[in-house]
């Protein structure tokens, strides 16, 4: 046992036994910082009661959330700067990175003139969301800084990268229920880092005959993970990709969200004017953005996804028949409002249809985007 005595306003002899030498330690640094603030002004002498009672310096641990467990073990056992490009069996692209802090996603629709592609980023504090067309025209955004949602999105984004590389390289008889990896570890980093093939992955590759009967070759390669994945690490700002610098700077994708919402404002406002020319303005306006929209936001492939549908019945389903069920159920809420017109005297400025959270749970999109809201 250690006894330290010192000298603390109010009680000057004063006595604290400590029965630990690293806490002696530690509380001898503290004690001594204070009494170094003390010195240079008085004013701002810090008592042990202060000291415990201070919102400043907590003297209870912590303790961190799930994600931020999952994140920390993330950058534990991984590099913390990276980017990972996946090329999905359905022509989309995937691009995630993460950089310095902040964790983006990108996904690209198609591969034609017509294509879209969505950005999302998080700076661990608030979300955003952006929709371009291939062209870079910014069609919808939204900033959002509910802690749910920002926590949602973190945790699917290193959910993901955590599956794409278990995915990697796993027997497809043996997942989802044993998940045991056929590669290891260093391997596994081998093939990402240098594209060096071990024999034990080519035989995997060519295994074939380990597939159940009736099983479709998508599902094949699906099970297999042996798309194409590519690993890239980030060292410095010159090694991250142009057409993503930007899409990094968080006070400009917020800048651009503004001026598209207040464009929007404004629109909606010239509808409900009282003068004749403005409303004729914000009229032709609203056509322009309709007949764009109509172009581009009928996802390929489908009959249900997009700005209205182009389905008959409503069994009709398109090829994406998984994606088009999901549209449908979310377009056939009886209260909604399509992308870019009024009802209710609510004029929806987006470019996708919008529904009551009694229908859904604010699939954002089209569909399959979940941020585990709604909006009425």
């Amino acid at each position: 046992m250690f006894v330290l005595k010192v000298k603390v306003k109010n009680f000057p002899s004063m006595k604290i036994e400590i029965r630990n030498l690293f806490l002696l330690t530690i509380v001898t640094a503290v004690l001594n910082l204070a009494a170094g603030t003390s010195s240079s002004s008085a004013g701002n002498f810090l008592d042990l009661d202060e000291f415990n009672s201070s919102p400043t310096r907590h003297n209870h641990r912590h303790h961190p959330s799930p994600v931020q467990r999952q994140q920390h073990q993330f950058q534990k056992d991984n590099d913390n700067n990276f980017i990972l490009i996946d090329y999905l069996s359905d022509g989309e692209r995937e691009r995630r990175v993460s950089w310095n802090g902040l964790a983006g996603k990108e996904t690209s629709i198609g591969d034609t003139s017509k294509s879209l592609s969505l950005w999302q980023l998080s700076d661990g504090r608030s979300f955003i969301q952006m929709i371009y067309t291939s062209d870079g025209q910014l069609m919808d955004c939204e900033y959002l800084r509910q802690k749910k949602l920002v926590a949602d999105f973190l945790s699917r984004f290193y959910a993901e990268i955590e599956v794409a590389r278990a995915r990697n390289f796993t027997s497809p008889l043996s997942v989802p229920l044993n998940h045991h990896s056929l590669v290891s570890e260093h391997d596994f980093r081998e093939y990402l880092d240098n594209g060096v093939a071990t024999p034990e992955m080519e035989d995997l590759q060519y295994s074939v005959q380990e597939f159940q009967d009736g099983q479709s070759a998508a599902w094949q390669q699906d099970a297999f993970g042996l798309r194409n994945l590519t690993y890239i690490r980030l060292e410095s700002d010159g090694d991250v990709p142009e057409d993503l610098r930007e899409q990094l700077n968080y006070r400009r994708l917020k800048h651009q969200c503004d001026q598209r919402h207040a464009q929007m404002r404004d629109l909606a406002h010239g509808l409900e004017s009282s003068d004749p020319q403005e409303q004729q303005t914000a009229g032709e306006t609203l056509q322009r953005h309709k007949r764009a929209i109509a172009d581009w936001f009928l996802s390929p492939n489908t009959k249900w996804c997009g700005r209205g549908h182009s389905a008959e019945r409503y069994h009709h389903l398109g090829g994406a028949s998984r994606a088009d069920m999901c549209c449908r159920q979310h377009d056939y809420c009886k209260l909604n409002i399509p992308g870019m017109t009024t009802k209710w005297d609510l004029f929806n400025y987006r470019p996708y249809t919008i529904s009551h959270c009694s229908c859904d749970q604010r699939l954002v999109f089209g569909c399959g985007i979940d941020f585990g809201g709604c909006k009425s």
